[in-house]
């Protein structure tokens, strides 16, 4: 009796050293399951879309227009402007168009930045302004 017992305690022993010892595969995983961990980041969520747009708007419109797009009164080049917020009624009511169109082209004393940014670059500007400074 005692033989069986130490037999049978044995036995339990090596099945359960050996059961700790592998690695569980899962069984359950059909062909269209992704591998990928479901909380690991996508690879394009921790790219900044705007990142080109942040550097142009501050090379660009932040000496008149602030760090914050609030306007206001600057000097540049010895010339006193007024300068609009683009958080304003007025700038939020223009189409994306409109925008692409007054940053290409200039108007009244806003220079044109058709020679210093590409359209896709004025089109990000935009993007932009409309997500992270007017909030659309």
């Amino acid at each position: 009796m005692k033989l069986i017992s130490l037999m049978l305690t044995c036995a339990v022993i090596a099945l359960f050293g050996a059961a700790c010892g592998e690695t569980a595969t899962p069984t359950n995983i059909s062909p269209a399951t992704s591998t990928a961990s479901p909380t690991a980041p996508a690879s394009s969520a921790s790219v900044d879309e705007f990142a080109r747009a942040r550097t142009n708007f501050a090379k660009h419109c932040e000496t008149c227009h602030g760090p914050n797009a609030d306007g206001g009164t600057v000097t540049v080049e010895g010339k006193r402007l007024r300068v609009p917020s683009l958080k304003a009624a007025h700038a939020v009511k223009h189409t994306d168009d409109e925008l692409m169109k007054i940053v290409t082209n200039g108007e009244e004393e806003m220079p044109s930045f058709e020679d210093k940014l590409s359209a896709e670059e004025i089109t990000e500007l935009v993007r932009f302004v409309r997500k992270n400074l007017q909030g659309k």
